[in-house]
Formats: C-alpha cells, sequence, structure tokens
C-alpha cells in the first residue's frame, strides 16, 4: 500500500494533480532522498505507464523503504544499548562509593577503637564512706561495672577522690562536688558519668571513686 501511494504521488506530481502544499511537502521529501528524485525525473521521461516498469519501480521503492527502516533499527537499538549500558555503569560507580565512603570510616572507627582499648584500660572501684545511707538501685558491684565500662579516660586524673551529691526526685545526682570542689572541670567525664548513669536511693550520697589506669 505504501508503494503504490509513493507511485500515485510521482504520478500526480508530474502530471500537476497536487495542489501546492502537496508539491512542496513532496520535493522537501526528494532533497533528502536522492532515490526518490531519480524516480521522479524517470517517470517524467516516460510518455506513458509501462506496467512492467511500474512493477520494477515499485520492487526499488519497496527495497530502499526496507532498507531505510532497518537502518533506523539498527540506529535505534544501537542508541539503545548505549544508553542502556552507559546508566548502568554510573549506578555501578554511585554504589560501589557509596559503599567505601560507608564502610571506610567505620572500620577507622573500629580500629581506634581496638588503639584505645589496648592502651588505656581503667579500673573504677566505688565505696561508700558511711556518712549516708544513698546508694545505687542497681548496687554497688553493677554501679562499678558501669564505671568502668563507660570511662574512657579523657582527662583522666590518677588517684582517689571524694565525691559528694544530692539526690533528686528521680534519683539523679546534682549539686555535686569532688573534694569539697564545685569546679567540676578536671573530673568532666567522671561528672558526666555520675549525672546521667543508673539512679540512687536517698537524698545525699558521698563516695569514694579510686580512679586508676591499668598498664598494659
Amino acid at each position: 500500500m505504501e508503494n503504490n501511494y509513493q507511485l500515485s504521488r510521482i504520478h500526480n506530481y508530474v502530471n500537476g494533480l497536487m495542489n501546492r502544499e502537496e508539491m512542496h511537502a513532496l520535493e522537501r521529501e526528494a532533497l533528502e532522498d536522492p532515490f526518490l528524485q531519480d524516480a521522479i525525473d524517470g517517470y517524467g521521461l516516460q510518455e506513458g505507464v509501462d506496467v512492467k516498469q511500474l512493477s520494477l519501480l515499485q520492487q526499488r521503492l519497496a527495497t530502499r523503504i526496507a532498507e531505510q527502516s532497518i537502518g533506523k533499527s539498527k540506529r535505534f537499538y544501537g542508541w539503545q544499548r548505549l544508553a542502556i549500558g552507559a546508566t548502568a555503569a554510573v549506578m555501578f560507580v554511585t554504589i560501589c562509593t557509596l559503599l567505601l565512603l560507608r564502610y571506610l570510616p567505620q572500620q577507622k572507627s573500629k580500629l581506634t577503637e581496638v588503639e584505645l582499648m589496648q592502651d588505656q584500660v581503667f579500673s573504677i572501684a566505688v565505696a561508700n564512706t558511711g556518712q549516708f545511707d544513698g546508694e545505687p538501685v542497681i548496687g554497688w558491684a553493677k554501679y562499678e561495672l558501669y564505671l568502668t565500662h563507660d570511662y574512657t579516660g579523657w582527662g583522666h586524673k590518677e588517684g582517689e577522690v571524694l565525691v559528694r551529691f544530692k539526690v533528686d526526685e528521680q534519683g539523679k545526682p546534682f549539686q555535686l562536688s569532688i573534694n569539697g570542689k564545685k569546679d567540676l572541670t578536671e573530673y568532666a567525664e567522671l561528672v558526666k558519668l555520675l549525672e546521667d548513669g543508673p539512679k540512687w536511693r536517698g537524698q545525699e550520697v558521698e563516695i569514694r571513686v579510686d580512679l586508676h589506669q591499668l598498664k598494659m
């Protein structure tokens, strides 16, 4: 049908049966397709339409159209495969980068933690002075384990200190003093562990805390 349509257009063009817009459209196509221009020129030289020649022209048109269709398909699928390959490569590189960014910092952090544990190990002993009846809710032994486990030794001060504080309604220490001093800067980590740690019973507490670093 398409071949017959093309031949019909050429016939109408050569015989002046087209309007101006249709003629311009066919001429533009002929500029882009040399074979179509040859077909128009050859058809125009014929005084009449020979059935055999018309059949040959139809075959040539059909062959040319089929070649153009195959060429377009090859270009389309070629670019499609190239686009898919490029997208897959970008996704692969992105995933690898994200994995590296996520994995390497964790490895560095773990190594730092291991090195710190190997270099600094602390033992913390806690004892009630008997001045007040306050005590940790979890018991003295577990409270010592809590302090020893969470104490990293930041700004560590070796030795024994006397810690005194009051207990609020939620069981949290407040108004702390160390060795009778209100300036707790030197023992900031110990103070934070006491304030954020397990709850206490009683109204006031006085304890001796022995901060001791073990040599590895």
